[in-house]
């Protein structure tokens, strides 16, 4: 069975880019400045990203988050991240729709944010019902006995 489509693809995604930078394990997390051991749970679809991570990836690799999100598109942007904008900058008040429909439209950094929550949220949601599964079935078991 096919599991749901979230952190599962973002994993091999992130796999298939450090393949296609030639770079181990090792040097990808050295230059995002997080654990190798980390590295791997998130390409083995463990681990669960925050949007720093996701700004590290754009910056340092120019990784498309198209691309890395969805699958869609190339695997590396021609633009480097820009973060400050001339319009809005993400460090301002989202204070209007406006402003938060142009940061969704604009800012890869402040999209990374939203997919990282909604992964972060698929994540703890896929962790609880793994639990209640498994409480489910010992007290079957304990039933069957």
């Amino acid at each position: 069975m096919r599991k749901h489509e979230s952190s599962v693809d973002i994993g091999d995604r992130l796999k298939n880019i450090r393949k296609k930078l030639n770079l181990p394990q090792k040097e990808m997390a050295v230059a995002l400045k997080i654990a190798p051991s980390y590295l791997c749970e998130i390409e083995k679809d463990n681990g669960n990203p925050g949007p720093e991570l996701f700004v590290r990836l754009a910056s340092e690799f120019n990784v498309n988050m198209n691309y890395l999100f969805a699958g869609k598109g190339e695997m590396f942007s021609d633009a480097p991240l820009k973060i400050k904008t001339q319009e809005c900058d993400v460090d301002d008040d989202i204070d209007t729709p406006e402003k938060l429909f142009w940061l969704l439209e604009k800012s890869v950094f402040f999209r990374g944010m939203i997919f990282s929550q909604a992964n972060k949220l698929l994540y703890q949601e896929k962790e609880t019902i793994n639990h209640d599964l498994r409480k489910k079935k010992s007290k079957a078991g304990v039933k069957n006995e």
